[in-house]
């Protein structure tokens, strides 16, 4: 039997080999397990898309099979008034394109010497009858009077006619026409006229002077969020009482209007007959845009149930009985925003719609409210996460959710079911939609698992060698490697988020309470980031000892007999781990907050937060300040070191690095590519990443990750295997462990006689060995 002689490298090669064919097994398990979970979350995406089956004109997009048209049309029809010039006796007034059923205001303005400066002089309506579209005639502006006179002027008439209601209305509508140039004093007295003109339609029945209000409380939805500013108590209190008032005056008038549209607010009055239960459904169809326009708004006064239309955005059915005396009213008021419904324990970021549908109710009894919103929003960034339904309770003067229940159906569409009638609103929390790029992660996987086979192989063979070279380059090369193969390991198995494996997962919760934001946060994975902050250290580590290996190596070229610095291992190891650790710890407490931690690191994989929603680098994020700027100085630092110790090995001739036997050319540029590598040439092509042009960037994406995810294969072959120390010991290890091949030698001898004096014979003999392989077996 071949016995083996056991010391301490034997032991150190055998652990070291199980640990890394642990290792190596460890990666691909966990590459298997990502393709495994790839392919389950992804079941779909192999399938063909469905084509869209239809042909739209006059600009119309293709939805579910529906060509949705824009504001101007309707159908094959036009659905707005031509350019128009209207000659009147204040002279002649140029107007602009006008929808339907909306107003229009002509080009020119008030002299800039007037009260009412930069205001339009004149407005028509677009209006539509059997058919045909027509312009109303002109409307003029007193360019001397403004909101304050006019308020001063409405709370003075005791006995006003509806005459000079409807002219009071009108300069109104006119004065508020040009919203993004309101203040919030103009906004509080334009409301408060408002107000005043709907108490006074009430009373006189007047429907044009309402109808009239409604187009201004449209028009003030379309302020500045500057200027409408809810923590004034004023402004706060007359929106609401506007709001409460509408409601009433649509349910008193004894005129019936089935429709006012205008494009932030649409309203409705429908006399229900007495003694009947009756079916009310208003769908609010999907556009181009967040205007509301007559031909997008469906009423069936008839309804049975609630009829689901898949291209509308919000519906609303109405379930009301009458008593057999006497006639009911039913008021719908649509909202295309929530200005005037600013809550105190809500915060809304995304500039998402957020409607509001109102139902005000006389003399009948709601048997039921349902309701269904299928808002619109860019599914590509976002997905909805949760929602409440809600309505506003003027006691509180805020939302509430009581006596209303919410739910989700098998389309994804919101659903709301109440029992009571007032203004309801959705409260939707949308959830980023995160994206992985599937080729750079495998190439990234298989070079990091190539890399972790290299670095472990050279960190045992630098400890084995350690005796034949100075310590400090052997700790120098050790650390170095030893950083690079905890950021392969931290790669491979902490840098992936497992919220992403729920990542389009809904709250699965039926519980309808108020959400506090329109924006959710992923739950905190603390093993993220903790992941995210060692991943940090050890690049940091990295880059600080490539740093000083080149900045050694320099030194160590230049005073070659010169001894090293005393405690140059200890001052060396304070710098090569230590100011690592002070740019983490300064990274982590300036930018991490326990209620976003994502303000620190990614949603996408557990890295530092660097980019903003589009995908440009954000300048207050930590990846730039935290590690791309520390990155680029120790990489400037790297080159000077690389240029420095490259210029010694090939023009200084008489260094005394040289040994007896002068290297060759070839070996002296293999001896810079060498320190080039460790260096970090290849991490230079991470910041020509950052270009924004998109085919440019996927080209250095892949170059990077390539050559950045198999830069320890890279140190492995060019400080490790190309060693003949390595290759001698690769060859002994070999034959050592080869326990099924025995080797049988054998020598040959002849003999040869020569003749020399005194009669004697001298023979000679010749040794020639030879070997074979026999199987052990043989034995």
């Amino acid at each position: 039997m071949l016995c083996l002689q056991c010391d301490c490298k034997v032991l150190l090669g055998v652990l070291s080999s199980l640990f890394i064919a642990g290792l190596w097994g460890a990666c691909f398990w966990k590459l298997a397990a990502k393709f495994k979970s790839d392919s389950s979350m992804k079941p779909s995406s192999l399938s063909p898309a469905n084509p869209q089956s239809c042909y739209c004109q006059n600009n119309g997009t293709c939805e579910n099979e529906i060509c949705v048209c824009p504001d101007e049309w309707k159908g094959d029809h036009s659905n707005f008034c031509e350019k128009s010039e209207y000659n009147s006796s204040q002279g002649l007034f140029t107007f602009h394109k006008i929808l339907v059923g909306c107003y229009g205001y002509s080009q020119e303005e008030c002299e800039p010497y007037t009260l009412n400066a930069n205001i339009s002089k004149a407005s028509r309506l677009c209006t539509e009858k059997n058919g045909i579209i027509s312009l109303q005639n002109d409307t003029l502006t007193d360019c001397n009077v403004n909101l304050k006179n006019l308020s001063e002027k409405i709370t003075k008439y005791s006995g006003i006619t509806e005459e000079e209601l409807v002219k009071i209305a009108m300069a109104a509508q006119m004065l508020t026409s040009e919203p993004h140039e309101l203040t919030s004093e103009n906004i509080s007295l334009a409301a408060q006229i408002v107000q005043n003109i709907l108490n006074q339609s009430d009373t006189l029945d007047s429907v044009e002077a309402a109808s009239l209000a409604i187009n201004t409380i449209s028009q003030l939805l379309n302020v500045n969020e500057t200027a409408f500013d809810p923590t004034n108590k004023d402004i706060f209190n007359i929106t609401q009482s506007v709001t409460q008032i509408l409601g009433d005056v649509l349910t008193d008038l004894e005129i019936s209007f089935s429709q006012v549209v205008q494009p932030n607010l649409a309203a409705s009055s429908i006399i229900l007959q007495n003694g009947t239960t009756h079916g009310i459904m208003l769908s609010v169809l999907k556009g181009h845009d967040d205007t509301l326009v007559s031909n997008r708004i469906e009423l069936n006064t008839n309804a049975t149930k609630f009829l689901l239309n898949t291209n509308a955005e919000v519906q609303m059915f109405v379930n009301v009985s009458t008593n057999s005396t006497q006639d009911g009213k039913l008021g719908i008021i649509l909202y295309q925003n929530d200005k005037f419904f600013q809550s105190k324990v809500r915060q809304c970021t995304n500039n998402q719609s957020r409607q509001v549908i109102s139902g005000t109710i006389a003399e009948g009894v709601l048997n039921g409210v349902e309701l269904l919103f299928n808002p619109k929003y860019n599914s590509a960034e976002y997905f909805i996460h949760d929602h409440a339904c809600v309505f506003w309770d003027y006691d509180m003067d805020d939302w509430n959710t009581a006596g209303c229940s919410k739910s989700t159906d098998e389309f994804g569409y919101l659903r709301c079911q109440c029992n009571h009638a007032t203004n309801f609103a959705v409260f939707m929390s949308f959830r980023r939609n995160y994206n992985y790029t599937e080729p750079l992660n495998i190439v990234t996987y298989v070079g990091c698992g190539f890399s972790i086979l290299g670095l472990a192989i050279t960190i045992v063979f630098q400890i084995i060698t350690r005796q034949a070279r100075k310590t400090s380059l052997t700790w120098v090369t050790v650390s170095l490697c030893i950083s690079m193969l905890m950021v392969n390991l931290i790669f491979i198995f902490g840098i992936n988020n497992s919220n992403a494996l729920n990542e389009k997962n809904a709250a699965n919760n039926t519980e309808n309470i108020i959400l506090p934001s329109d924006h959710f946060n992923p739950p905190e994975v603390y093993l993220c980031t903790a992941a995210a902050a060692i991943l940090h250290y050890f690049l940091m580590a990295t880059f600080t000892w490539s740093a000083l290996y080149g900045a050694q190596m320099y030194v160590l070229l230049v005073h070659v007999f010169k001894p090293l610095p005393r405690h140059f291992l200890i001052w060396i190891s304070v710098v090569g781990w230590g100011l690592p650790a002070v740019i983490v710890i300064t990274t982590f407490t300036a930018t991490y907050k326990t209620d976003d931690a994502l303000n620190y690191r990614q949603e996408e994989f557990c890295w530092l937060s660097g980019f903003d929603l589009h995908g440009n680098l954000e300048l207050s994020k930590p990846m730039l300040w935290g590690f791309l700027l520390p990155v680029a100085i120790l990489l400037l630092f790297n080159f000077v070191m690389f240029a420095l110790v490259t210029m010694l090995v090939l023009y200084n001739k008489d260094h005394g690095t040289c040994s007896a036997k002068q290297a060759t050319s070839a070996k002296k540029m293999m001896g810079s590519l060498s320190v080039a590598v460790v260096l970090c040439l290849t991490w230079s092509l991470g910041y020509l990443m950052l270009i924004e042009r998109e085919e440019t960037q996927a080209v250095f994406s892949y170059l990077f990750c390539a050559l950045n995810a198999t830069q320890g294969l890279q140190i492995f072959i060019l400080f490790t295997a190309r060693r003949k120390a390595f290759q001698k010991m690769y060859a002994a290890w070999d034959s050592r462990f080869d326990m099924n091949i025995s080797i049988v030698h054998s020598k040959k001898f002849s003999f040869q006689s020569v003749s020399i004096p005194e009669n004697r014979e001298l023979y000679t003999v010749n040794f020639s060995e030879t070997s074979c392989s026999i199987p052990s077996i043989l034995y």
